[in-house]
């Protein structure tokens, strides 16, 4: 029988609402086979440098295992103390499943979605929550430039680009565009056909600051508000297009704009080290604050008739004037 009353109930204390949740989800299956032998250093680099840049007062960290080799706990214990939430499955779900099952019910109004082989940089929070607060209809934005998913899943943006400040030229760094080329070792990552190269002239809002056209879904900061009222189920571990049906078009449908830093804040490691993780460094004084999100809109759109007349008129625009 119960004796007494459980003194946790006098002690009214509060749960504290951050501004930014970061969700990580990592699979390791062995460290035996080529591909893996060197994730478990990845998964501490990215880790190291996810609670070396983030302010803990304004965001929290979810990692997520999908059920990796034991092998991996010790890399874990390394950063259990910084850690908010640690999600363990006893299978591995896939990574729509295991983060789409979580992000839907974040509190905080911002989230961000990454994989675990990110090298995050200084600064990256403040650079991405400075594109949210110039333009209120981002819906996500990635922490590096990715011009050359400009035309993906952006319609709504290209027929406002009408009557706004959508700009083609050349704004970004020759060190950034290389060095997004040599993380996922493919040099020709920004052709297109019959025009100029992504990394030479690209689509940009030309606000303060400014901002690439296009996010990518390994690494994006979303409005949280996108993923409210959504309960399809994900019914495949893996699926070709996953990541488009469930995280990348909810911006757009609900008439909202993907966008990307013009300057290299992460850095997409890999399966393996090499020397722009192993030299990389942090600095102490580029942590966000409290204030910065003062003010800052965490408004979406609807998913209503005229949204999707516009993302048809987008699609024009698209066509006609910028995909030629």
């Amino acid at each position: 029988m119960r004796i007494g009353s459980n003194p946790e109930k006098e002690k009214n204390e509060k749960n504290q609402l951050k501004q930014h949740r970061v969700v990580m989800v990592f699979y390791v299956p062995n460290s035996e086979e080529e591909y893996y032998k060197q994730l478990h250093k990845v998964l501490d680099k990215s880790l190291e440098s996810l609670v070396k840049t983030i302010n803990f007062e304004t965001t929290a960290i979810t990692l997520i295992n999908n059920n990796s080799t034991s092998e991996l706990n010790s890399v874990v214990s390394k950063y259990i103390q910084y850690i908010d939430k640690y999600i363990c499955y006893s299978e591995n779900k896939g990574k729509v499943h295991a983060v789409i099952n979580e992000v839907r019910g974040v509190y905080e109004p911002f989230v961000t979605i990454t994989d675990a082989d990110v090298l995050f940089y200084s600064g990256w929070e403040q650079a991405v929550f400075s594109v949210f607060k110039t333009y209120p209809k981002a819906g996500l934005v990635s922490p590096l430039p990715v011009p050359h998913c400009s035309f993906a899943r952006n319609s709504v943006l290209f027929w406002d680009g009408l009557f706004s400040n959508l700009k083609y030229g050349s704004i970004l760094s020759s060190h950034d565009t290389e060095l997004y080329k040599k993380s996922i070792d493919n040099p020709e990552i920004f052709r297109r056909q019959w025009h100029e190269y992504w990394d030479v002239k690209h689509l940009y809002l030309d606000g303060a600051p400014q901002a690439i056209v296009g996010a990518t879904h390994f690494v994006a900061t979303y409005k949280t508000d996108l993923f409210r009222n959504q309960y399809e189920f994900p019914e495949f571990k893996f699926k070709a297009g996953y990541e488009d049906h469930f995280m990348d078009v909810i911006a757009e449908n609900k008439g909202m704009y993907r966008l990307s830093t013009t300057q290299t804040f992460a850095y997409h490691i890999g399966n393996s080290l090499d020397d722009v993780t192993e030299i990389h460094t942090y600095t102490s004084d580029k942590f966000i604050t409290s204030n910065f999100f003062n003010g800052l809109s965490t408004v979406v759109g609807k998913t209503s008739f005229i949204n999707k007349i516009k993302i048809l008129l987008g699609k024009a625009v698209l066509k006609y004037k910028w995909n030629k």
